[in-house]
């Protein structure tokens, strides 16, 4: 089969990345595959292959997204596709998901802009202080804040809807580390800790005027809990049947999922430090 991996230019940035998208295609090639990185200038050609893997950054608004339509369109496997990428990159799609399922999850309000004293008082009996403001198109760790007070959530939450038109906002769970779950097809990929790097309070964290990534510590699959299994495949069935990346809190009242994201992060030495047969497998789901 001809592969195409739909990528752009910053995806070759960094080293760990640029070495997992090498490891994709020596993979398939290896069982007899072919595997061709394409850009946006090759955007047209998706329909000529047998399937797409998409790694640049995916949501509606972005190349990556009308890849994934192409191919959906031509009938081509391929990951992500379009439902997910919709369904992901929205949070406020993922607060509707979420409390329709009943989905363990921290608190979390959807805001529009009323600052009202009733509005404002809600919002803080039902979710406590401090509270995290989230645009519903979040990467990385970008536009998401932590309000500390009233003042901050006001001066915050302004700036954002300049951006958005709705904002989700969720109670703060405080935590070392975030667990993050791979899923492919329904089925644990791969599991690892994305640590809180000191000083900061989520994993991508503004330090001294600099931005600090937490360390990935990777825990074989098998170790995972029966209850974060369940609650990670049951959360990956209401949105699809591709790879997503599940970020968990461990809380003192059992997991509790932060969101579910398509295009997960996959970088090597980080997530495959320990199974490493997460390029066959991908490459596997891909081919049949």
């Amino acid at each position: 089969m001809r592969i195409a991996c739909f990528v752009e230019a910053y995806n070759f940035n960094d080293k760990s990345e640029q070495l997992a998208l090498l490891k994709f295609k020596s993979t398939a090639e290896s069982i007899g595959h072919t595997f061709e990185f394409i850009f946006k200038d090759d955007i047209t050609k998706v329909p000529e292959y047998d399937a797409l893997f998409i790694r640049a950054t995916t949501d509606p608004g972005n190349s990556a997204y009308i890849a994934s339509r192409l191919a959906e369109q031509a009938g081509l496997p391929v990951i992500d596709d379009p439902h997910s990428i919709r369904t992901c990159s929205n949070k406020a799609i993922l607060h509707d998901l979420f409390h329709k399922n009943n989905v363990p999850s921290p608190k979390s309000l959807l805001f529009t802009g009323d600052y009202s004293r009733e509005a404002l008082d809600n919002i803080f009996s039902t979710l406590g202080f401090p509270v995290v403001i989230k645009t519903p198109y979040t990467r990385f760790s970008s536009h998401v804040e932590k309000a500390n007070t009233e003042q901050e959530f006001i001066k915050i939450s302004k700036q954002f809807l300049r951006r958005s038109k709705i904002l989700v906002i969720q109670e703060y769970i405080q935590s070392d580390f975030d667990w993050r779950v791979g899923i492919l097809q329904n089925k644990v990929l791969y599991l690892c800790k994305y640590c809180i790097p000191h000083g900061g309070w989520k994993v991508k964290s503004k330090i001294n005027g600099r931005n600090v990534w937490g360390d990935t510590v990777a825990v074989p699959r098998e170790s995972i809990s029966p209850e974060l299994e369940e609650i990670c495949i049951s959360l990956s069935k209401c949105v699809g049947n591709g790879l997503y990346g599940l970020d968990v809190k461990e809380t003192d009242e059992g997991y509790k999922i932060i969101e579910i994201n398509d295009n997960p992060s996959l970088y090597r030495g980080y997530e495959d430090a320990v199974d490493a047969d997460i390029y066959g497998k991908i490459i596997d789901a891909l081919v049949r």
